[in-house]
């Protein structure tokens, strides 16, 4: 049964939610004309076809077909459920809901692990600045991070002890349980996971802890970091550490700086540079890419010099390429990371590296000719089959090309003679193109699409379609009986209203893509003179249609009650009706 909400509440939530402030929380928004446009985050795309209509307050995308209101948005990016877009809508409205039912804090197990993480925060950060936690601390504090930097990112202690964390719990009266499923009590929710450990919180992109990092306080420790186990709301290969602080900046910035670790993040980010982030390993995944592609199309790779180092810089490189991205490297001196050279050098030096990053293809052409040589010609052969690897992987044409030219021209060779080194094989990361099932064009859906266009363009037909007493297909139903419950609680009949109104059972058909690719496509509404009469056209039409669609139906099942041997006459009554009521037509 379809949830309520009482129509006050709900009309100031819609009211001053603003679509395009929403949306641009998430992905980059480019002005085009009067809407906005961005790279679809649900579907792999180079060329944007992700609409933002701010009049109309709906956004659609021309390539994988989705469409609707904020609160789809938010349902569809969040994935998460309509109450619980609803719940997140009116935060961002600074509306509040007093419907109890109504939250986004997903489902109670979720819920718990979110706060589990949060009671498990404060204790390690009190602990932190206990006199116990003093060692921790003046580590902390020789790493020139400040009080104020360590109470920002939340920074804390787990002591050595077996069972802090779990003495807590149980101090507090909280079920050992939900600690045990956020991963950081063992399984007899007596005795603790993280032990002799400095504390990183790990945010999710709405500042909720998820999961946390922890660095052996001894050098010697082993592992020297270990993360909160897989969860419900926690996965190392979906989160980037600072990525709830750093996605305005990457947006404002135009790039995004991705660098090892989490003092690299944390040193960066209290001395400006807040568009870094750092993956929870030193290998970028898929969801953690179209993450990022969400905010920029631009990569600056700046992992440790050392060879591991290199190694993960050139791994990357051939994730990213492949997504579109364009990419650069940044190469600190041996022996540093950022958070080493910031310290040593200060924040200017290292900005003035930055600003000195190389291209991919210089960093990959010197990490292989140094490797091989380029004096012979077996040497060039190996750089160029090296390199050509990184080039294949471009999914653009034009850019695949002109980088072709300069490897050419840095190995004095002719651009011909590369293409022998041109991958044989389909490119992995390559742009995949959404399935969109496949039109039926059957005269039903023209004419619905017609009929709903006509609608969403002139308000005054409205009151004709919700008083014709003819058949109606099922998705025209849904429209009548929405746009019914949006007049009776005094809403204008506009598409984000509509999309507003249609139920999670009527979404599962599609309904808040089809109105929304009709509102922003604005010839499908016919010229004014012609209107009512195409509009009645299509209300006749659609009447029609669903009479032959219940005369197929009826003929189907007297013929399988004539198979059985059974009496089809109530059948023929209807068989009867319906025939007579397609002469009139």
């Amino acid at each position: 049964m379809k949830e309520t909400i009482s129509v006050k509440p709900f009309n100031r939530i819609t009211e001053n939610l603003d679509i395009v402030k929403v949306i641009s929380e998430y992905l980059n928004l480019k002005k085009a004309g009067k809407n906005f446009k961005a790279l679809c985050p649900f579907h792999e795309e180079k060329t944007p076809s992700f609409v933002v209509n701010p009049e109309k307050q709906i956004f659609h995308c021309f390539g994988c077909g989705i469409g609707g209101d904020a609160i789809k948005f938010l349902m569809s990016i969040e994935n998460i459920s309509f109450p619980q877009a609803l719940a997140l809508a009116s935060e961002k409205a600074g509306i509040p809901l007093k419907n109890d039912g109504y939250s986004h804090r997903d489902t109670e197990e979720e819920n718990s692990i979110y706060a589990a993480n949060e009671f498990a925060s404060g204790a390690y950060q009190s602990f932190l600045f206990s006199e116990q936690g003093r060692a921790a601390l003046e580590y902390l504090i020789e790493r020139n991070l400040k009080e104020t930097d360590i109470k920002h990112f939340k920074l804390g202690m787990a002591p050595s002890g077996t069972a802090f964390l779990a003495g807590k719990v149980a101090d507090a009266g909280l079920p050992a349980a939900d600690f045990v499923k956020a991963g950081l009590l063992k399984e007899n929710g007596k005795s603790d996971i993280f032990r002799n450990r400095i504390m990183f919180p790990i945010f999710d992109q709405r500042g909720r802890i998820s999961g946390f990092g922890g660095r052996g306080l001894e050098e010697r420790q082993m592992p020297k970091y270990l993360n909160t186990g897989e969860n419900r709301i926690f996965s190392k290969g979906k989160i980037l550490y600072g990525m709830n602080w750093a996605r305005d900046a990457i947006k404002e910035k135009g790039f995004v700086l991705l660098v090892e670790g989490y003092f690299d993040v944390i040193k960066l980010h209290v001395n400006g540079v807040i568009n870094a982030v750092a993956p929870m390993g030193t290998s970028l995944t898929g969801s953690q890419i179209n993450l990022l592609k969400r905010f920029t199309d631009n990569m600056l790779l700046l992992f440790d010099s050392d060879q591991a180092g290199m190694k993960a810089t050139l791994r990357n490189l051939e994730i990213v390429l492949g997504k579109g991205f364009g990419a650069k490297v940044c190469q600190l001196p041996p022996g540093f990371d950022p958070d080493k050279f910031v310290d040593d050098y200060g924040i200017s030096p290292f900005i003035g590296l930055v600003n000195k990053s190389r291209d991919f293809l210089d960093f990959v052409y010197d990490i292989y000719s140094k490797q091989h040589g380029i004096s012979t010609p077996r040497g060039k052969s190996s750089v160029a089959r090296e390199v050509m690897r990184y080039l294949s992987l471009l999914p653009d044409d034009i850019e695949r090309s002109e980088y072709r030219k300069v490897l050419a021209e840095k190995l004095g060779v002719r651009e011909e003679a590369l293409s022998a080194y041109a991958a044989d094989s389909p490119r992995e990361y390559g742009e995949k193109k959404p399935v969109r099932p496949e039109s039926r064009n059957l005269p039903r859906d023209s004419a619905e699409s017609l009929l709903l266009g006509i609608l969403l363009s002139d308000s005054r037909c409205w009151k004709d379609f919700l008083a014709w007493e003819g058949e109606v297909t099922p998705r025209m139903d849904v429209i009548a009986r929405v746009s019914r419950d949006l007049l009776s609680r005094n809403m204008d009949l506009t598409p984000a209203n509509l999309m507003a109104g249609v139920s999670e059972m009527d979404e599962a058909a599609g309904m808040k893509d089809w109105i929304a690719e009709l509102a922003f496509k604005e010839e499908a509404c016919p010229v004014e003179e012609r209107k009512n009469l195409i509009f009645q056209d299509c209300l006749r039409k659609i009447h029609r249609i669903c009479l032959c669609e219940k005369l197929e139906n009826i003929k189907k099942e007297m013929n399988a009650k004539k198979g059985n041997g059974l009496q089809y006459n109530r059948e023929l009554e209807t068989l009867q009706t319906l025939l007579s009521e397609l002469k009139k037509e």
